[in-house]
């Protein structure tokens, strides 16, 4: 949501601030509970961006003081808490204004000082040569480990990369590695790189693998894990690469058009770097999978959440017809992404990747 225009409603304003960021997606990104409470129940008068900046600046300064305490393990933990009161600072703003860019440098500054402590984890950041420019992504695996098979975590229109850091820890703990990808239209990748989602993003997936083989040798099949949007980018990447042995898609419209209120179509147009709606509905036609042309040889999991007010059942078991071997969980409570059950939607998919990945 951009900076309010004089005539605007702040408490409108708050309150679609908190739709697209309620509570349970705050505590998913790995925000701190109390951080967490004070975003959500802030003054309606204090710009939601400032708040979860002034939020994490306070971890930054208790994750400095640790550091210099020698206690690494509160230092990580604090830059990581800080990274996620970024990843909700930035998504006050739609489109890439100042402000935005300037909150997600400072989100990977803070995601980059906890990789450089960190003693349990390996996190390397990757710069994957794509088109004229580049994508970013990080690389996540036990630290000290041979690399294991690897799946590529990838988000939606709002939350990229970083954010699914805690994704990536629970695929390390079962002894996979994690790529935090972003996509083009997403993150650093759009923000630095300039590139912007089209139908070629199928291929950007494949230059991501390359990478991870290049820099570990690892010859096996590959994972790949979408989130919202994100949940169609995965399947299509699994549609056209057949290193791709296992593919979770979570909550995702196989035929995505922009959705009807502001925020939606704002990031939608940021996402694709367009100027209309009916631009970027063109565009997502040209990302639309059909079952009767598109397949995989992927195992397929599909997770849904009985309350997503974003995407319905109908509208997911479309995956489920890409591929022969396919699984649908449901939370009948679920909400979008079924942030609400977090941890135990995060366990049910690590343990499916590392039975199938393992398996192959």
């Amino acid at each position: 949501m951009d900076t309010p225009g004089p005539a605007e409603d702040p408490a409108k304003l708050r309150a679609a601030l908190l739709r697209a960021m309620p509570m349970s997606r705050m505590l998913d990104y790995g925000m701190d509970h109390a951080d967490a409470v004070h975003l959500a129940g802030a003054a309606v008068s204090e710009p939601w961006h400032e708040v979860a900046t002034r939020l994490a600046e306070a971890q930054s300064t208790r994750a400095a003081a640790a550091a210099d305490r020698g206690d690494v393990e509160t230092a990580v933990a604090c830059y990581r808490r800080a990274t996620a009161c970024l990843v909700f600072a930035q998504m006050a703003f739609n489109t890439d204004l100042p402000a935005k860019r300037a909150l997600y440098v400072r989100l990977l500054q803070a995601y980059q000082a906890a990789a450089e402590l960190d003693t349990e984890l390996h996190v390397e950041r990757l710069s994957i040569p794509f088109r004229q420019s580049h994508c970013t992504a990080w690389f996540v695996s036990p630290s000290g480990a041979r690399p294991g098979p690897a799946v590529v975590v990838v988000g939606g229109q709002s939350g990229w990369g970083p954010a699914f850091h805690r994704q990536a820890e629970a695929l390390a703990r079962r002894g996979l590695s994690a790529v935090l990808f972003e996509a083009p239209g997403q993150g650093d990748t759009r923000m630095a790189g300039g590139l912007h989602l089209d139908k070629s993003v199928d291929r950007a997936f494949s230059a991501g693998l390359d990478a991870v083989r290049a820099r570990t040798g690892y010859d096996g099949r590959f994972g790949v894990w979408g989130n919202s949007f994100g949940g169609l980018l995965a399947a299509r990447a699994a549609v056209h690469d057949s290193r791709f042995g296992a593919c979770c898609v979570n909550g995702a419209h196989a035929r995505p058009e922009p959705l009807p209120f502001r925020t939606a179509r704002e990031q939608s147009r940021a996402l694709l770097g367009v100027e209309t709606d009916d631009v970027a509905a063109a565009v997502f036609r040209t990302l639309w999978l059909d079952p009767a042309v598109d397949r995989m040889s992927a195992a397929m999991l599909v997770l849904h959440g009985g309350n997503d007010p974003l995407v319905g059942l109908e509208q997911q078991k479309v995956f489920l017809d890409l591929s022969e071997h396919h699984t649908l969980r449901v939370w009948d409570d679920g909400d979008h992404t079924v942030y609400n059950h977090s941890a135990e939607r995060t366990e049910f998919v690590c343990d499916w990747f590392r039975d199938r990945l393992r398996r192959g």
